[in-house]
Protein backbone atom coordinates (compact mmCIF):
# COMPACT_ATOMS: atom_id res chain seq x y z
CA UNK A 1 0.00 0.00 0.00
CA UNK A 2 1.15 3.79 -0.59
CA UNK A 3 3.43 5.02 2.13
CA UNK A 4 1.87 8.69 1.81
CA UNK A 5 -1.83 6.76 2.46
CA UNK A 6 -0.81 5.34 5.61
CA UNK A 7 0.85 8.26 7.20
CA UNK A 8 -2.31 10.37 6.07
CA UNK A 9 -4.95 7.54 8.09
CA UNK A 10 -2.42 7.05 10.85
CA UNK A 11 -3.06 11.40 10.85
CA UNK A 12 -6.12 10.87 10.84
CA UNK A 13 -6.25 8.31 14.22
CA UNK A 14 -4.30 9.83 16.51
CA UNK A 15 -6.40 13.26 15.26
CA UNK A 16 -9.71 11.32 16.39
CA UNK A 17 -7.54 9.65 19.18
CA UNK A 18 -7.03 13.37 20.48
CA UNK A 19 -10.28 14.47 20.11
CA UNK A 20 -11.75 11.60 21.99
CA UNK A 21 -9.72 12.39 25.16
CA UNK A 22 -9.91 15.47 24.76
CA UNK A 23 -14.02 14.68 24.85
CA UNK A 24 -13.55 12.33 28.17
CA UNK A 25 -11.86 15.46 30.33
CA UNK A 26 -14.62 17.73 29.43
CA UNK A 27 -17.38 15.08 30.05
CA UNK A 28 -15.56 15.00 33.68
CA UNK A 29 -14.39 18.51 33.96
CA UNK A 30 -16.83 20.60 33.03
CA UNK A 31 -20.09 19.53 34.61
CA UNK A 32 -17.69 19.68 37.95
CA UNK A 33 -15.73 22.73 37.82
CA UNK A 34 -18.58 24.67 35.77
CA UNK A 35 -21.82 23.80 37.44
CA UNK A 36 -23.22 25.90 40.81
CA UNK A 37 -23.99 22.03 42.51
CA UNK A 38 -21.85 19.27 42.20
CA UNK A 39 -23.47 16.69 39.81
CA UNK A 40 -26.31 14.06 41.51
CA UNK A 41 -25.35 10.13 41.18
CA UNK A 42 -27.23 10.49 37.61
CA UNK A 43 -25.11 12.98 35.87
CA UNK A 44 -22.13 10.87 37.15
CA UNK A 45 -24.00 7.55 35.86
CA UNK A 46 -24.29 9.66 32.16
CA UNK A 47 -20.56 10.64 32.65
CA UNK A 48 -18.94 7.68 33.44
CA UNK A 49 -21.11 5.54 30.38
CA UNK A 50 -19.82 8.77 27.88
CA UNK A 51 -16.30 8.11 29.14
CA UNK A 52 -16.83 4.23 28.53
CA UNK A 53 -17.99 4.80 25.49
CA UNK A 54 -15.12 6.82 24.37
CA UNK A 55 -12.90 4.31 26.16
CA UNK A 56 -14.39 1.75 23.77
CA UNK A 57 -13.76 4.25 20.78
CA UNK A 58 -9.69 4.49 21.54
CA UNK A 59 -9.69 1.09 21.58
CA UNK A 60 -11.28 0.40 17.88
CA UNK A 61 -8.54 3.27 17.14
CA UNK A 62 -5.86 1.23 19.05
CA UNK A 63 -6.81 -1.57 17.03
CA UNK A 64 -6.94 -0.17 13.74
CA UNK A 65 -3.48 1.42 14.24
CA UNK A 66 -2.29 -2.36 14.50
CA UNK A 67 -3.77 -3.40 11.76
CA UNK A 68 -2.75 -0.23 9.62
CA UNK A 69 0.74 -1.77 10.82
CA UNK A 70 0.43 -4.88 9.79
CA UNK A 71 -0.91 -3.77 6.10
CA UNK A 72 2.19 -1.62 6.17
CA UNK A 73 4.61 -4.62 6.75
CA UNK A 74 2.48 -7.11 4.71
CA UNK A 75 1.29 -9.40 7.33
CA UNK A 76 -2.04 -8.67 7.24
CA UNK A 77 -3.18 -11.60 5.78
CA UNK A 78 -2.34 -13.35 8.83
CA UNK A 79 -4.69 -15.25 11.58
CA UNK A 80 -3.43 -13.18 14.26
CA UNK A 81 -5.43 -9.81 12.36
CA UNK A 82 -8.70 -11.62 12.95
CA UNK A 83 -8.57 -10.64 16.71
CA UNK A 84 -7.78 -7.16 16.12
CA UNK A 85 -11.06 -7.09 13.55
CA UNK A 86 -12.99 -8.58 16.51
CA UNK A 87 -11.79 -5.87 18.63
CA UNK A 88 -12.93 -3.50 16.36
CA UNK A 89 -16.29 -5.03 16.57
CA UNK A 90 -16.67 -5.37 19.72
CA UNK A 91 -15.38 -2.02 20.32
CA UNK A 92 -17.89 -0.26 18.03
CA UNK A 93 -21.34 -2.56 18.72
CA UNK A 94 -20.66 -2.17 22.62
CA UNK A 95 -20.21 1.79 22.49
CA UNK A 96 -23.31 2.26 20.21
CA UNK A 97 -25.07 0.31 23.00
CA UNK A 98 -23.67 2.28 25.75
CA UNK A 99 -24.73 5.65 23.68
CA UNK A 100 -28.25 3.82 22.59
CA UNK A 101 -28.78 2.92 26.41
CA UNK A 102 -28.08 6.61 27.16
CA UNK A 103 -30.33 8.19 24.93
CA UNK A 104 -33.43 5.91 25.24
CA UNK A 105 -32.77 6.28 29.04
CA UNK A 106 -32.47 10.37 29.08
CA UNK A 107 -35.28 10.60 26.17
CA UNK A 108 -37.56 8.25 28.60
CA UNK A 109 -36.87 10.33 31.54
CA UNK A 110 -37.02 13.91 30.24
CA UNK A 111 -40.06 12.95 28.10
CA UNK A 112 -38.74 13.25 24.90
CA UNK A 113 -39.22 10.63 22.31
CA UNK A 114 -36.77 12.66 19.91
CA UNK A 115 -34.09 11.85 22.11
CA UNK A 116 -35.53 7.47 21.98
CA UNK A 117 -35.41 7.25 18.57
CA UNK A 118 -31.70 8.75 18.28
CA UNK A 119 -31.25 6.18 21.16
CA UNK A 120 -32.81 3.36 18.30
CA UNK A 121 -31.23 5.00 15.53
CA UNK A 122 -27.17 4.87 17.28
CA UNK A 123 -28.37 0.47 18.14
CA UNK A 124 -29.52 0.30 14.61
CA UNK A 125 -26.00 1.70 13.85
CA UNK A 126 -23.88 -0.55 16.11
CA UNK A 127 -25.36 -3.63 14.82
CA UNK A 128 -24.85 -2.38 11.61
CA UNK A 129 -21.08 -2.18 12.13
CA UNK A 130 -21.04 -5.48 13.94
CA UNK A 131 -22.65 -7.18 11.47
CA UNK A 132 -20.10 -4.83 8.64
CA UNK A 133 -17.03 -6.02 10.40
CA UNK A 134 -18.35 -9.44 10.60
CA UNK A 135 -18.54 -9.95 7.02
CA UNK A 136 -15.19 -8.32 6.69
CA UNK A 137 -13.78 -10.90 9.25
CA UNK A 138 -14.84 -13.40 7.06
CA UNK A 139 -13.07 -11.59 3.95
CA UNK A 140 -10.13 -11.59 5.76
CA UNK A 141 -9.93 -15.34 6.75
CA UNK A 142 -10.70 -16.57 3.13
CA UNK A 143 -7.87 -14.08 1.65
CA UNK A 144 -5.97 -15.16 4.17
CA UNK A 145 -6.66 -19.21 3.48
CA UNK A 146 -6.20 -18.49 -0.16
CA UNK A 147 -2.62 -16.60 0.84
CA UNK A 148 -1.61 -19.60 2.74
CA UNK A 149 -2.94 -22.11 -0.26
CA UNK A 150 -1.35 -20.25 -2.96
CA UNK A 151 2.01 -20.15 -0.95
CA UNK A 152 1.96 -23.96 -0.42
CA UNK A 153 1.27 -24.57 -4.00
CA UNK A 154 4.64 -22.06 -5.52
Amino acid sequence: MNRAVIRALRVVLVLLALGAVAAQVLIVVVPVTQFSRPPDALNWSYMSVGVVALLCVEAGLLALWVLLSRVARGSIFDHEADRWVWVITAAGFLAALLVAGLCVHAGELSDAPGMVLVGFAFATAGVGFALLMTVMLGLLRTATGLRTELEQVV
